[in-house]
């Protein structure tokens, strides 16, 4: 009777784990639910591998995580990989999309309904072919038609037949607009482009040409630490057009069309923020305060200067100093709430 006792028993206990188990976990998910801590999805942002959009997005991430409790992912791509990530939902975010670079894949895009606009990150977006100041003035070089009397200054140690133009990264848009550039303005007859593997490595070789007063040719943008720190001079060109710029895109699209007889400068625009559609049901919230951030020009320009002159290569460093700097500004983005959350995580950051 005991030994019976004993088996009806452990028979009660093992029926009775498992049910309790479930009572646990159903008590902590009505407990979870009700003060409101749902598990959130993941945002994704697309990391192109530059520095002011390292900025950025450390500046999303942490009020984004902080502030409205959702986890954030970086997704390391290229321009290419960008588009159809974006395209398909499989990044949420690009906060500088960029888009006169690959203007006919944006409108689409827009136009089907597949990413929308959420507003510029910051003023304008200027991309250009540049050269030391100290040699633009020392050799009386202003446009960029004048790189084809100067070409020996900038010899490349590879080819001594050519100089060498520093092109943009392996992958990005630019980076093929440049040939049809250089092609139209007929350089490359004079010039080999080379397209460094990262951002370091083209930083590396345009840096000496400052540090070492070493000659050097390149393309380059900006808001970036390297324009904050030295001394360039923009080459000038063609002013942009409407036109001018389809014939441009037209032939990086189409080789069969170059070369092309005329070329012009980047368009310099606002940077805008775009995001999947997907987004703005999965994180409403979010949506409505990346609509308000603007980071502004300067101070993303103070801010990757100060990172620069610091030595700081954690971006979520950089992205503390712009928001204990420039609290005025993102208060307004972001909901009461939020920003109590947020302040709490800065004051927590700097014990």
């Amino acid at each position: 009777m005991v030994e019976a006792g004993r088996k009806s028993q452990a028979i009660r206990l093992r029926l009775f784990l498992p049910l309790a188990a479930l009572v646990v976990v159903a008590l902590v998910t009505v407990v979870y639910a009700l003060i409101g801590g749902r598990p959130k999805p993941v945002i994704k942002l697309h990391d192109g591998q530059w520095d002011s959009l390292w900025v950025n997005n450390a500046i999303a991430k942490f009020i984004i995580e902080e502030g409205y409790g959702y986890s954030v992912e970086t997704v390391e791509s290229n321009s290419l990989m960008m588009q159809t990530s974006m395209s398909k939902g499989e990044i949420d975010l690009n906060m500088e999309m960029w888009q006169q670079n690959w203007i006919d894949w944006y409108n689409e895009q827009i136009e089907q309904g597949n990413i929308v606009n959420l507003g510029m990150t910051f003023e304008a977006g200027p991309q250009f072919f540049f050269i030391p100041k100290w040699v633009a003035e020392q050799y009386n070089i202003k446009t960029v038609f004048d790189m084809k009397d100067h070409w020996e200054l900038f010899k490349d140690p590879e080819d001594p037949t050519k100089g060498v133009f520093y092109n943009g990264i392996i992958g990005w848009g630019c980076t093929e607009i440049n040939v049809v550039k250089l092609e139209a303005y007929g350089l490359t007859k004079y010039y080999n482009m080379v397209s460094p593997g990262s951002v370091a490595a083209l930083d590396a070789a345009l840096e000496s040409g400052q540090v070492n007063r070493q000659l050097v040719f390149g393309y380059y943008w900006a808001p970036t630490a390297l324009m904050g720190v030295y001394d360039w001079y923009i080459l000038e060109e063609p002013p942009y057009t409407d036109q001018c710029w389809k014939k441009v895109t037209a032939a990086t699209d189409d080789e069969s069309l170059r070369p092309i007889d005329q070329a012009c400068a980047y368009e310099s625009s606002p940077l805008n923020k775009a995001a999947h559609k997907g987004l703005l049901k999965k994180a409403p919230d979010v949506v409505e305060m990346l609509k308000k951030m603007v980071v502004g020009l300067e101070p993303l320009n103070k801010t990757l200067a100060w990172a620069k002159q610091n030595g700081v290569q954690d971006w979520e460093k950089a992205a503390i100093y712009y928001l204990q700097k420039y609290d005025d500004r993102w208060k307004t983005w972001v909901t009461p709430k939020a920003y109590e959350k947020i302040k709490k995580a800065l004051r927590e950051t700097s014990r």
